[in-house]
């Protein structure tokens, strides 16, 4: 639970951080397989049509998508947990397994939430899970913001005009 000095610094600040929030093995390390297992099957379909080259043998997780992100293969979308507001067509990937909808459903989270907003806690469909390649290794020019650093911004700037007075909050 938050302390009272966490949630005046919220108050003031208008952010929070607050580690440790969920289980390693309830959480995190399901998610973790659960991401493995995506991009091993995703690496999997792009070796076989030719458009990655090195044995998934030989690479961890972040080395397939790095390999997958100098290939040019879109990991992003299909390890997204929403469909893009603007392209959707009916076979547009997304991921929205068991263990995500652990995390998101988290009564560590929802409690912290629920301290800063109250007990109407709706999941807003502006979400994303966005596993980026490290940053030394992205090209010069890269602007994309589901690949490249995203900046402090406000996800509010994107509801309706009628949700103004609605407590929201990103996790």
């Amino acid at each position: 639970m938050l302390t009272q000095q966490q949630l005046d610094f919220f108050d003031r600040q208008g952010y929070l951080v607050v580690e440790n929030v969920f289980d390693q093995q309830r959480i995190i390390e399901p998610l973790k397989a659960e991401y493995s297992d995506l991009i091993d099957d995703l690496y999997a379909d792009w070796l076989a049509e030719g458009r990655v080259t090195k044995d998934p043998k030989d690479l961890d997780f972040f080395g397939k998508l790095l390999e997958a992100y100098m290939a040019g293969c879109d990991w992003f979308q299909p390890m997204d947990i929403s469909l893009p507001g603007d392209r959707i067509q009916l076979d547009t990937p997304m991921h929205f397994g068991p263990a995500v909808f652990n995390m998101i459903r988290d009564s560590n989270l929802l409690d912290i939430v629920e301290q800063l907003i109250g007990p109407e806690i709706t999941s807003n469909p502006i979400q994303h899970v966005r596993i980026k390649p490290p940053a030394r290794d992205l090209y010069q020019d890269e602007i994309r913001a589901h690949i490249t650093s995203t900046d402090w911004h406000q996800d509010r700037g994107v509801a309706l005009e009628e949700a103004d007075e609605t407590e929201m909050v990103t996790v």
